[in-house]
């Protein structure tokens, strides 16, 4: 499988990048890849690591209140991000609710960020031009990007609001701070409320930044970071409730 996802990557364009956003699902990985698993996992991460292509990977772990260790925290947020916090050098920012693992020679870049998980001086923010790509490795775009609350933020939409939180966090064991914030709904039971990516679905696959690729009967999506925030916003900009059920 690596073999196969390596012509692919090489054909897409996608080892052009210079950091890549991995959202992922490794059910089917693993699936296929029954032998050694976790060392095809390295496989997979150094086709980009080898290349010198930085990886950047959610790592939420919705740490609202209490302590968060930048350094063993757990991500809630799939296998991957936790993984390479225990087999790879990494930075992780700083933020208790939605942080980010980096892994490659400019891991740096998730360093420092600011308190708001979406504001400008986010990792999201930080990634755009720079020539970023996001990889959907078998995870269906329905389910989302967090990219479209940072869009929501600057956009200033009037279902949401930045919202601090008292978790303490902590690096080194050293106190770094507290009152993080997060772009979260105002009306969390208001189901019109809630993200959904079903007004714009059908036409934004269409677009032609936007690379599928059937790898093992299930999909691989592969989408320029800058084109992408820009449809998004753009879409938000004509229609203020285009990202909720309302």
């Amino acid at each position: 499988m690596i073999k196969e996802l390596d012509k692919v990557f090489e054909k897409t364009g996608l080892y052009k990048a210079s950091y890549i956003y991995i959202y992922s699902d490794f059910r089917i990985f693993f699936e296929n890849n029954k032998v050694n698993p976790e060392k095809k996992v390295s496989s997979f991460l150094n086709l980009f690591l080898n290349k010198g292509i930085t990886c950047i990977i959610p790592a939420f772990s919705y740490t609202t209140n209490g302590e968060f260790h930048i350094e063993n925290t757990k991500s809630k947020v799939g296998f991957l991000a936790n993984y390479v916090m225990k087999n790879y050098q990494f930075e992780r920012s700083e933020h208790p609710i939605f942080s980010y693992v980096a892994i490659g020679k400019k891991r740096k870049i998730v360093k420092s960020v600011g308190k708001s998980a979406f504001g400008k001086k986010s990792v999201h923010s930080r990634l755009l031009n720079k020539n970023t790509f996001f990889l959907n490795f078998f995870r269906p775009l329905e389910k989302g990007n967090t990219l479209i609350h940072h869009i929501e933020q600057i956009e200033n939409v009037n279902y949401r609001y930045d919202k601090k939180f008292s978790t303490i966090v902590f690096k080194n064991k050293k106190k770094l701070g507290s009152n993080f914030k997060a772009y979260v709904r105002k009306f969390i039971n208001k189901k019109e409320h809630r993200f959904t990516f079903k007004k714009i679905i059908k036409r934004l696959i269409k677009e032609k930044f936007m690379i599928k690729v059937y790898v093992k009967n299930s999909h691989i999506f592969i989408y320029d970071y800058d084109f992408f925030y820009k449809y998004l916003r753009a879409a938000l900009q004509k229609d203020r409730y285009i990202f909720i059920n309302k």
